[in-house]
């Protein structure tokens, strides 16, 4: 049985004590113990410049060069003036951009829209002139409240022009879209 020093308090206590009888911290068993100390210094070194390498790895390897060898480019699909649902479709997205303001504008009171995240103000789209190539977007997606607080559920009109960016006329009557 040799005595140690504790390393919290300083005491001296047995190598075959559980704790120190002073402060109850678990005491340096050897001096094998006391040596692991400088191994691990090494290791977190190591241990650093390792993640170092590892990252600068990987963002060589998600950078992106400005050349790309064996890729083309996504060409953007070009409707016929006179092609209805290629334009709908395109139209679609832009509508429920430009035209939810003005949508919102003609309710007297606020508006809440019922449609989801990721699912689109407008569900229909025709002609409003051919020849212009303008469309009418129309969707249902959308509530506005009355006088006494309760919502009532709109069915809205948008005419874009056929830069799919201008609006040109929008339209709200009480209702939702036949099924």
């Amino acid at each position: 049985m040799a005595l140690i020093k504790c390393r919290e308090c300083g005491k001296d206590v047995s190598t075959e004590a559980a704790a120190c009888p002073n402060c109850g911290a678990p005491p340096l068993r050897s001096t094998a113990t006391v040596a692991a100390g400088k191994p691990k210094k090494k290791q977190s070194i190591l241990g650093v410049l390792f993640l170092a390498i590892v990252g600068a790895v990987a963002i060589a390897q998600c950078s992106s060069n400005d050349e790309k060898k064996g890729e083309t480019k996504p060409v953007a699909q070009e409707c016929a003036k006179d092609d209805l649902q290629c334009r709908g479709d395109k139209a679609v997205v832009a509508a429920g951009v430009y035209c939810k303001d003005p949508i919102e504008r003609l309710a007297r009171h606020s508006v809440r829209w019922t449609d989801g995240t990721f699912e689109m103000k407008f569900s229909r789209f025709r002609w409003a002139d051919r020849a212009a190539g303008t469309l009418t977007m129309i969707g249902d997606k959308a509530e506005f409240q009355n006088g006494f607080g309760a919502f009532t559920p709109v069915t809205y009109e948008c005419d874009l022009a056929a830069d799919d960016k201008t609006v040109l006329d929008v339209r709200a009557r009480e209702g939702r879209l036949p099924n």
